[in-house]
């Protein structure tokens, strides 16, 4: 019972690490960021900051990871409880559009730093980020394979990986643009392409 509390203990002191590192992240940039502003952020010491991770690199793998873990968790259940093919993409996209604004300052930085660390890295977080994008979209497109029509044209990886990508290239543009873009318009819209699409395709 011990092991167990101090295990608890040690999962929410990583996550409240995490937590404040996105934070110092998101306003100061990833090769601006210390871990010595990090720790500062957390209240702690730098050296009880190296207990849980061993470079800011690290830290910043481990937040997108984190971030991926609770989206794919949370869309889990949203996907589970649609029911039909319409209800199931309505369900995806708002869960994406959702996730990226919450996170909009975080996915900033993501944007512009993302792709010079992972570049330069040889962390293994690296592959696992990769990989761990990789099982989302089979995750995906195995609850949307349940809600295809039967004889159905459409492939439920293609359509997942298509969903993921139209709404990436508008919430990238939306991210970089600012406020001017109406999400809220561009989301009905990509609704509207995908389920019309497949209802438009069954029916004739």
């Amino acid at each position: 019972m011990a092991t167990e509390k101090k295990e608890q203990r040690k999962e929410q002191y990583r996550l409240e690490i995490l937590q404040s590192a996105a934070k110092v992240f998101a306003r100061q940039g990833f090769h601006l960021t210390t871990m010595e502003a990090v720790a500062e952020e957390c209240g702690w010491s730098k050296g009880t900051l190296y207990l849980y991770f061993k470079s800011k690199e690290d830290l910043f793998f481990s937040i997108l990871i984190e971030k991926m873990d609770q989206y794919s968790a949370s869309l889990h259940n949203d996907l589970k409880t649609s029911q039909g093919i319409e209800e199931k993409i309505s369900a995806f996209i708002e869960a994406q559009f959702r996730f990226f604004t919450e996170n909009k300052h975080f996915f900033q930085l993501v944007i512009t730093e993302q792709g010079k660390v992972m570049h330069g890295s040889d962390s293994g977080l690296r592959e696992k980020l990769i990989n761990q994008q990789q099982a989302h979209i089979d995750q995906v497109s195995r609850v949307m394979e349940q809600g295809l029509p039967e004889n159905t044209p459409f492939n439920a990886i293609i359509l997942a990986g298509s969903i993921i990508g139209a709404i990436n290239l508008h919430l990238v543009t939306w991210l970089m643009a600012g406020e001017a873009i109406d999400l809220d318009d561009i989301k009905r819209q990509i609704k509207t392409l995908f389920i019309h699409g497949i209802l438009y395709n069954e029916n004739n």
